[in-house]
């Protein structure tokens, strides 16, 4: 990932490491119980891909596979996941087996524990992340090591950054597809849905009846049907939050890819309120439904960053490279943080 400034995020997957910090579940020491929790390591699969890989492999419905959070491909991310099954050691060295890569692979790393309760969407601290950040020249590399050095606490606007609206590569379109069911117009989300990386079902060009396109939908896991929604909402947080932004503080307006224009603070300290609301929509898996809903988010986060000595670049002859570490809460992009970090930078 090629970013403003010249520097590089996500060159491979290793660069980018995430490791969720589950709310942990209600754990069972002695049987009966229904569920077996598994902490799954994966790199080049998307969560959605994993849970279908678990799914097939082990012969169960969507429902019965749980995550808390979604992890994106270009990384390697480590999370939780319920299963609705007690699973065997070969299960565990079947699906491995199956599933192994060099850079693109899902793994079983350890069975977590046991209960009798899926473990819930959202239901998690937030994630830690060691980012490795390329192609830096000497003197920005030594400047970024400065700043973050020089101060204990970071704090950044709460935008959703482009893993929110598409896949890398393209195209960015899920916010649409969600904007699309929430208008109950299931052909045009058919028609979006097409030009994207989703495995879908065909249909008759032909066909004109909505309930085909709305049961084509019904067909997919309800998680994506989630997450479209959610897109959305997302696209409609950025805009208010933004819009908040630019009234509330002295602000100057920049463009990201894949994102939109969004404001942001022109100086690091700043008077903003804590929290955005959006009137947003919801969706019921239970009789496919959307419905509106006010959705309330910090409108700013704070962290502690940690970085790492400048060291050479082994990518990018006569560039530097940098490692980032930080603990971010649910709902918090990473890759929008760092852009604020350089973003402040260039604004020095």
């Amino acid at each position: 990932m090629e970013l403003p400034g010249g520097y590089k995020l996500k060159c491979i997957n290793d660069d980018f490491q995430v490791i969720e910090v589950p709310l942990v579940p209600s754990l069972v020491l002695k049987r009966p119980y229904k569920f077996t929790y598994v902490w799954i390591q994966k790199s080049g699969f998307t969560t959605f891909e994993v849970i279908e890989q678990l799914k097939n492999f082990l012969k169960l419905k969507f429902e019965d596979i749980n995550s808390q959070g979604l992890k994106d491909e270009d990384a390697v991310t480590e999370q939780l996941i319920s299963i609705r099954k007690i699973l065997k050691y070969r299960d565990i060295v079947g699906f491995n087996k199956k599933h192994k890569g060099k850079n693109k692979f899902s793994k079983i790393k350890y069975i977590f524990g046991y209960g009798n309760e899926p473990v819930r969407e959202r239901m998690l601290h937030g994630n830690s992340f060691r980012i490795v950040v390329r192609n830096l020249s000497d003197n920005l590399a030594k400047e970024l090591i400065d700043y973050i050095d020089s101060r204990r606490y970071h704090y950044f606007i709460n935008y959703y950054d482009c893993q929110r609206f598409g896949m890398p590569g393209g195209p960015y379109n899920t916010y649409l597809i969600g904007r699309a069911i929430t208008k109950n117009d299931w052909k045009g989300a058919y028609d979006l849905i097409k030009v994207t990386n989703n495995n879908f079902p065909q249909i008759s060009e032909r066909s004109k009846n909505r309930a085909d396109f709305k049961n084509l939908f019904k067909s997919l896991n309800p998680q994506k049907i989630y997450f479209f929604i959610a897109s959305y909402n997302s696209f409609l947080w950025n805009t208010e939050a933004s819009l908040m932004v630019r009234k509330c503080t002295k602000s100057k307006k920049h463009r990201f890819e894949n994102v939109r224009d969004l404001y942001f603070p022109v100086r690091e300290s700043f008077l903003c309120p804590q929290f955005c609301d959006i009137k947003g929509y919801e969706f019921s898996a239970e009789n496919f439904l959307v419905k509106r809903k006010i959705y309330n988010r910090n409108l700013i986060v704070a962290t502690t960053i940690y970085i790492d000595k400048a060291v050479d670049d082994e990518l990018y002859s006569g560039k530097k490279k940098v490692v980032l570490s930080f603990f971010l809460p649910t709902g918090s992009y990473a890759t929008m943080i760092i852009k604020q970090l350089f973003l402040r930078l260039k604004n020095k």
